[in-house]
């Protein structure tokens, strides 16, 4: 079977723009949650954010594109700065980096990549309108009781006004279809290759990976860019946040330390966005290249809870046997694990069956170091798993395990590190991840002999 490993990797997240950012605010313990300040949050319980600084969207993408620009919303636009650090960490020369460096390749250094070879995978949440846009809009279409009309959204009772949908824009819906990040991270960088959309919440990435992993794995490509990339930091999300109950609500004085992953004091998440974009190469591929490795993908599995949506399959089953099935695919037994990243949302019900499933598969007191990386990010959604396999992926070319975040009393026989660890022998890092309407997705990453 071919083999498939990790040879780029970008990311977009409130420690920075990049995956060096990101490592080194890991590595720091740093927290980059802080109050919600892009909008009125007042009247909401929680006012904490996990939110990305200020960038230009168009310094990530060619001149001849940048007129698309206008129809990115956010969760697009994460996407696009983390592909475009992917594909210049993996030395692709793309279309898009082509075109960049004024029509050729930057230097020898970089691949000359074939478009039809390349795929495109990425998982996307449910991107939130304008609320601006959207607010002019059913204006227009209100009648004089406050209620909406329907016929006056499509057209108005006067021939000489607008309708409400008349207010939009013609290329409105473009910047709100989930598949858009992926749409235009492809067209970017000519991505020719298998492409598809994953919205399976926080497990969107692992599952994206791993349905180009395979595709890669049956010839149909040689590299794909994979991940997810999703902003939660919207009325509508933390309006829809807050009515099923999911975030903190009593650290708003305290920002730094509202998200406490699997802690004893945990009492609840916070919005945020960010994610990230892996380039994963065939092997020999790879290798013919002389592409810089960061490590393979060794296993992979998944698996769906039956308990309902916003409720944790409480027994930590359904995440355990997504977790029995990556190990069985990369042929190890859980005492090879060195590290295990698990979801760890800072949600009590939901990190106590996150500590069922890690039992049910390690045992009682497991070997490897359990590390959530939930503390001082908040919860990005689609893009949680892809930030969490950046991490992994960094963790075993540096040999490096980060400190937790806000775990000052974890649950009793797990190692969750408080410090640093340098020069640890890692060699299997297993990411879960699990979306909070009950999707599992696991990915083993391997130390490359």
């Amino acid at each position: 079977m071919r083999r498939v490993v990790i040879t780029g990797s970008g990311a977009i997240s409130p420690h920075g723009l990049n995956a060096a950012d990101l490592w080194n605010g890991l590595l720091a313990g740093r927290s980059s949650t802080e109050l919600l300040t892009r909008f009125d949050s007042s009247a909401f319980p929680s006012r904490v954010a996990g939110g990305v600084g200020s960038f230009k969207t168009t310094d990530y993408i060619p001149k001849s594109y940048r007129k698309a620009a206008k129809i990115m919303a956010r969760d697009i636009e994460l996407a696009v700065v983390a592909a475009d650090g992917a594909v210049r960490d993996a030395r692709l020369a793309t279309r898009g980096i082509v075109e960049s460096a004024g029509g050729g390749k930057p230097d020898d250094a970089w691949f000359a990549v074939e478009p039809r070879r390349i795929g495109c995978n990425i998982g996307a949440g449910l991107i939130s309108a304008d609320l601006n846009e959207l607010a002019a809009a059913m204006a227009q279409a209100g009648q004089p009781d406050g209620t909406l009309s329907l016929a006056r959204w499509g057209r108005s009772d006067d021939p000489s006004k607008p309708g409400g949908m008349d207010q939009l824009t013609p290329l409105w819906l473009l910047k709100y279809l989930p598949n858009m990040p992926a749409c235009h991270v492809s067209i970017i960088h000519d991505t020719q290759g298998p492409s598809n959309t994953i919205t399976c919440g926080q497990a969107s990435a692992g599952l994206a990976l791993a349905e180009a992993c395979r595709t890669i794995q049956r010839g149909y490509e040689d590299i794909a860019l994979v991940g997810g990339c999703e902003s939660m930091i919207h009325a509508m999300g933390l309006m829809r946040w807050t009515l099923l109950g999911r975030l903190n609500t009593t650290s708003n004085h305290q920002p730094e330390k509202a998200v406490r992953p699997l802690d004893q004091k945990a009492a609840g998440t916070v919005i945020a966005e960010g994610g990230a974009v892996l380039v994963i190469e065939e092997l020999a591929h790879a290798r013919a290249r002389g592409a810089t490795i960061y490590c393979e993908i060794a296993g992979l599995g998944g698996s769906s809870s039956a308990s309902g949506v916003s409720r944790p399959d409480a027994s930590g089953e359904a995440l355990a046997v997504a977790m029995s099935k990556a190990l069985r695919d990369a042929q190890i037994g859980p005492e090879a694990v060195q590290m295990v990243i698990p979801p760890g949302y800072a949600i009590p019900e939901f990190d106590r069956a996150d500590v069922c499933a890690i039992h049910r598969v390690f045992g009682r007191k497991p070997g490897a170091a359990v590390v959530p990386m939930r503390g001082g990010i908040g919860d990005c959604g689609a893009g949680a798993q892809a930030i969490d396999l950046v991490a992994a992926a960094m963790a075993i070319r540096e040999q490096t395990i980060p400190p937790v975040v806000n775990c000052d009393q974890p649950p009793e026989y797990l190692d969750v590190p408080r410090a640093v660890r340098r020069q640890v022998d890692i060699r299997n890092v297993l990411i879960a991840a699990s979306s909070l309407a009950g999707q599992n997705s696991v990915v083993i990453l391997r130390k490359l002999d």
